[in-house]
């Protein structure tokens, strides 16, 4: 499945309900990686434009790469302020940039559709040297207020999700070694790790759409996918009417050698 196009069914339900990124994750990128009206930047799947607006309020030159029609109508919606986006239609495998091109890559979200190898390594050679390649990506958790609410889910989830969604295990600090080694396998250096945490209220109708956005409950057979969401949703009234989402954010920060950051 081509899901970096398929996902474009999503569009408006992404729009809808998945979370904006923390400012204090803008405020680390850019101490690290800080930005002019000069530099250019690249995202690599802009999705929505949730991530993009203040990267684009530094006034820098931004590429955003965005192959799905319907996610990239609602960006240039939300983004029309900007007249420093230039928005391509385009994965980023088929994306012909030269070498030594950004001061800034970043995924939000977007840089685990892509094979490491060729992801890690093509980020390096589009980087000028100096340049920062910013991934970061936030997780879901299970509501930490309302215990019965989260065991009952985790059962339907055992009844209709092929035996369950596993243990949930959030990041931590302690995970930042694991995770930067793989930048370094590729030539990058300077790296950083951060960690930040929110959380999002959803009623039963948000969280349905909230499931929507996800591929692997997508693809899942309809039988079972309805059941499941229905299920859900019918826990969450139940419960109050309100789930509580636990976010984990990371943030991987890492720099290609050369250049007067080095």
């Amino acid at each position: 499945m081509d899901f970096e196009r398929t996902f474009d069914n999503a569009a408006a339900q992404y729009e809808a309900v998945r979370p904006a990124y923390p400012e204090a994750l803008y405020r680390d990128l850019l101490c690290c990686q800080p930005l002019s009206p000069e530099s250019r930047v690249l995202e690599i799947g802009l999705g929505t434009g949730k991530a993009a607006g203040p990267i684009l309020a530094t006034g820098c030159q931004l590429t955003g790469l965005e192959p799905g029609n319907r996610l990239a109508e609602i960006a240039r919606e939300r983004l029309k302020e900007y007249q420093n986006l230039t928005l391509l239609d385009r994965t980023f495998q088929e994306f012909t940039g030269s070498g030594d091109s950004f001061d800034l890559i970043y995924a939000a979200t977007a840089f685990h559709w892509i094979p490491e190898e060729y992801g890690y390594r093509r980020v390096y050679e589009l980087l000028r040297p100096g340049g920062t390649f910013a991934r970061f990506a936030y997780h879901a958790g299970p509501d930490q207020k309302r215990k019965e609410l989260t065991a009952e889910i985790c059962q339907i989830y055992r009844q209709y999700m092929h035996g369950g969604k596993g243990e949930y295990r959030p990041l931590t600090l302690a995970d930042g070694p694991r995770l930067l080694a793989v930048p370094r396998k590729y030539g990058f250096g300077d790296t950083e790790f951060h960690l930040y945490h929110m959380e999002k209220d959803f009623t039963p109708e948000e969280y349905r759409l909230l499931l929507q956005t996800y591929r692997d409950h997508m693809a899942l057979e309809k039988e079972n996918r309805v059941r499941l969401f229905d299920g859900i949703c019918d826990a969450i009234r139940r419960h109050g009417g309100v789930m509580t989402v636990y976010y984990t954010v990371d943030l991987q920060l890492t720099r290609k050698p050369g250049g007067p950051f080095s």
